[in-house]
């Protein structure tokens, strides 16, 4: 495949999920904590000052700004890989995770150093994570990157000849 329509999906499907987040947050932002299915998920508004599972939380300017600079040069890399990418399906991964990624660090700007957490995932009483837009499409992203890896072990490999 030509890498111009395949490069198109990766940075078209980033912007999407850049948009979608961006237009999402400001609808649940001030809204009160809710039970959306019971025993699995609720609406429960947090700030993360932290990545994942709020590890390595910056309270300091110096900190926000160190992580901010970390992430900033991760959507680097992922935007190379985004751009190097020549099946559909990889870019769309990419682009997915270029997308929520680009979304989390516009909340860092926008929040001092914090992302706007809202979606707690729990099994009964037992606590899993809170999550955002951009987590979910960073997750959906790698899930589809494995699903890609894997379909193509299982691709007859061409005959060198």
């Amino acid at each position: 495949m030509r890498r111009a329509p395949v490069r198109f999906l990766a940075f078209g499907t980033a912007a999407a999920t850049l948009a979608v987040c961006l237009l999402v947050q400001p609808l649940l932002l001030g809204r009160a904590p809710a039970v959306l299915i019971p025993g699995l998920a609720d609406f429960a508004p947090a700030w993360n000052r932290g990545v994942s599972f709020s590890l390595f939380t910056q309270d300091s300017e110096t900190g926000r700004a160190l992580l901010m600079v970390a992430l900033a040069a991760l959507s680097i890399g992922v935007a190379v890989f985004a751009w190097r990418a020549t099946a559909r399906l990889n870019a769309a991964a990419f682009g997915l995770v270029l997308g929520g990624a680009l979304g989390n660090l516009v909340d860092r700007a926008r929040f001092e150093g914090a992302v706007f957490d809202f979606l707690f995932l729990h099994l009964g009483r037992l606590p899993l994570f809170v999550c955002n837009l951009p987590d979910i499409a960073i997750s959906a992203g790698v899930v589809l990157l494995f699903a890609d890896a894997a379909l193509e072990a299982k691709r007859p490999k061409a005959d060198s000849v």
